[in-house]
């Protein structure tokens, strides 16, 4: 074994030997392992921090009908989510890139350029409940977590190439870099991605907004997104034709859950 490598700190080795043991958890609804090395508490704190310093930067709107529609909308989509411990709360920003987030904890935004692309209330649930279904599924504490991991293989590597020339160093770190990012970041980004349009379709559906909004919305997107009109919400949600594809393959199943929802809203009210 490489002299260097036994001099890595007892904790280290310890760490990264068992954080796929002590770090498993499962995604709700999906079934999907997950590592995570976060709590729930500290993502939430996390997420109130965030959220305060978005509230200081940004503009909340005032527009009656867009807060309305929200205010509407969200909550039926937290019960659904069933999560009575978040902070849930549901802002209109006034922005005129077409985005949305929900913040570990349950703190939702939705950007007043967004609205312009929801047709109706059926389609606004389908992008909160997306929102949501990130925060539910802790993909942000599974970043945060993969974001540890990769910082611990990097300081790994670093002791294991001490003494090594200038050149080899640089060249097999860059190399660790681009892999990690590629194996890890962009597949599991991907995978929340697929997850939260899943987990998604589950909360409108049961909420009472039919589940074929959800499709009529991301398809709305995605053509937008091939002619270059809109360009920022796909770079924290980037639309394919696989997660199109996977969308309807997912609708039979949430069209059961419509069906049997006990207060049926189908499309809800027009946004237009």
């Amino acid at each position: 074994m490489n002299s260097k490598l036994m001099k890595l700190p007892l904790l280290t080795l310890l760490c990264l030997s068992l954080l796929y043991v002590t770090g498993c958890e499962t995604v709700p609804y999906t079934g999907r392992s997950q590592l995570m090395l976060t709590s729930p508490q500290q993502e939430a704190q996390l997420g109130e921090q965030a959220w305060n310093e978005v509230l200081a930067k940004s503009k909340v709107s005032n527009n009656q009908k867009y807060n309305a529609a929200l205010q509407r909308i969200g909550p039926s989509i937290a019960k659904a989510a069933n999560k009575p411990d978040y902070k849930w709360e549901f802002k209109v920003l006034e922005n005129a890139e077409p985005n949305a987030f929900c913040l570990p904890g349950g703190k939702v935004a939705v950007n007043t350029g967004l609205f312009q692309y929801a047709s109706n209330d059926a389609e606004l649930a389908a992008v909160v409940g997306h929102e949501v279904a990130h925060a539910i599924a802790r993909h942000g504490g599974e970043r945060i977590s993969q974001g540890m991991v990769q910082e611990a293989g990097a300081q790994a590597i670093s002791v294991a190439l001490n003494g090594k020339s200038a050149g080899t160093v640089e060249g097999i770190m860059v190399g660790y870099a681009v892999g990690s990012n590629l194996a890890v970041v962009l597949p599991y980004s991907r995978t929340h991605e697929y997850e939260a349009d899943k987990m998604g379709m589950i909360f409108m559906s049961k909420a009472g907004y039919n589940p074929n909004a959800a499709i009529s919305f991301w398809q709305k997107f995605k053509q937008l997104s091939d002619t270059g009109r809109i360009g920022e919400i796909f770079s924290t949600h980037p639309m394919s034709d696989k997660r199109l594809e996977e969308l309807r393959a997912y609708l039979p199943t949430a069209q059961d859950m419509y069906n049997t929802a006990p207060n049926k809203k189908n499309f809800g009210e027009s946004l237009k």
